[in-house]
C-alpha cells in the first residue's frame, strides 16, 4: 500500500540538546505532523494520513476554528475541552516543573509533539502544558487517547498530544491582537502577524505576555491572607519562516523562546514554604518536507530543544 511505503520512504533526523543523533530506526515521529486542509484527516493515530471515519483509535482534533470560537487563553484550555483529557494543576499558574501535568484517561505518561518535535524531558518522561505553543500559533491540535506505545514508544502509553503549527505561505498576510485582564492584576496580551509573497515565503511571529500578581485566600480564621509565590510572569515569542521550494517541497526554520517566572504556591515540605522559580526556554528547529500533497510524503529535521 501507498500508506506503508511512505512510512518506509520516510526518513527522520532528531538533533536532542546537542547530544543525540537518531536515523530512520526512530521513524516513530516521522510522519505524526503532516498538515492537512481537510478537518476531517488525521495522522497521530496511525502516523500515515487516515480519513478520521475509518481511524479505529480515539482520537479528537482541535481546529484552529475552535480555539478562535471558544476564544482558548492557552493551549491548556483547548486541551481541557476534550473528555479524558486532564492538565493538573496546583491552583495556581506558576513554573514549577511538573505543576501543569497533562493525563490522558488518568495516565501521565503522554507523549507530546510539536511539529515532529518531542517536548517530553528525556530525565523525567514527562511533559508541562506551560510549554505548548501559544494558541495564536496553532494550526490543529491532535488528541489520541489510548495506549500508542506500539507506534511511538513506552512514554504514550497514556496517549499522544500532537499540535501543529500555522505555516505563513499558507494563511497569508494577517495580524491578530488579543489583550485581557482580570483579578489579582491579571494580564494577558498577544499578537500574532503573519506574511507571504508570490514566491512561496512565508513569516509568522507570534508573542505573548502573561502576569498576575499574588492572590488572596481565607484561611482558617476566616481572614485574607496572601498566598506566596502564587504570582507568575511568562512571555513566550515564536518566529517561523518557511519557504515553499517547487511545487510540492518546503523548508522551514523555527525558533521559539520562553521566560517563565513563577513559584510553586503550596510548596513542596509543609504550608508557606515554597521556592519561586525562573525557567528559559530556547528551542531551534530547520525542516525539510517533501511531496507534501501525495502519499509519498516525508520529511527530515534537525532541532535542539534547551
Amino acid at each position: 500500500m501507498k500508506k506503508v511505503q511512505s512510512l518506509r520512504n520516510a526518513v527522520m533526523v532528531s538533533l536532542l540538546a546537542g547530544t543525540t543523533l537518531v536515523w530512520g530506526g526512530t521513524a516513530f515521529a516521522q510522519e505524526d505532523l503532516q498538515e492537512f486542509a481537510l478537518e476531517d484527516m488525521v495522522v497521530t493515530a496511525s502516523r500515515v494520513p487516515t480519513q478520521k471515519v475509518d481511524t479505529p483509535a480515539d482520537i479528537s482534533v482541535i481546529t484552529k476554528e475552535e480555539i478562535a470560537d471558544q476564544n482558548y487563553a492557552s493551549a491548556s484550555d483547548a486541551l481541557r475541552a476534550i473528555p479524558g483529557v486532564n492538565v493538573l494543576g496546583s491552583g495556581a499558574k506558576g513554573s514549577s516543573m511538573g505543576q501543569d501535568k497533562i493525563l490522558l484517561n488518568g495516565d501521565e505518561r503522554v507523549l507530546v509533539l510539536v511539529d515532529g518535535r518531542r517536548m517530553n524531558l528525556g530525565s523525567s518522561g514527562n511533559s508541562s502544558a506551560d510549554w505548548l505553543p501559544p494558541v495564536n500559533a496553532i494550526e490543529r491540535i491532535e488528541v489520541l487517547k489510548g495506549g500508542g506505545s506500539a507506534l511511538y514508544g513506552t512514554d504514550a502509553v497514556g496517549g499522544v498530544i500532537n499540535v501543529i503549527m500555522k505555516k505563513g505561505s499558507d494563511i497569508g498576510n494577517h495580524v491578530t491582537v488579543k489583550a485581557a485582564g482580570g483579578s489579582w492584576n491579571a494580564e494577558q496580551y498577544a499578537i500574532s502577524a503573519s506574511g507571504s509573497n508570490d514566491s512561496g515565503l512565508g513569516l509568522i511571529v507570534s508573542a505573548t505576555k502573561e502576569r498576575r500578581g499574588e492572590y488572596k485566600f481565607k484561611n482558617a480564621n476566616g481572614k485574607s491572607q496572601m498566598m506566596k509565590n502564587s504570582g507568575y510572569d511568562d512571555t513566550g515569542v515564536i518566529v517561523k519562516l518557511d519557504q515553499k521550494v517547487g511545487e510540492d517541497n518546503r523548508i522551514g526554520v523555527n525558533f521559539e523562546h520562553i521566560n517563565a517566572e513563577g513559584g510553586s504556591p503550596f510548596g513542596y515540605s509543609k504550608w508557606g514554604t515554597t521556592d519561586s522559580h525562573k525557567r528559559i526556554s530556547n528551542n531551534v528547529a530547520l525542516r525539510y518536507d517533501w511531496n507534501e500533497s501525495s502519499d509519498e510524503k516525508g520529511y527530515v529535521q534537525v532541532y535542539k530543544n534547551y
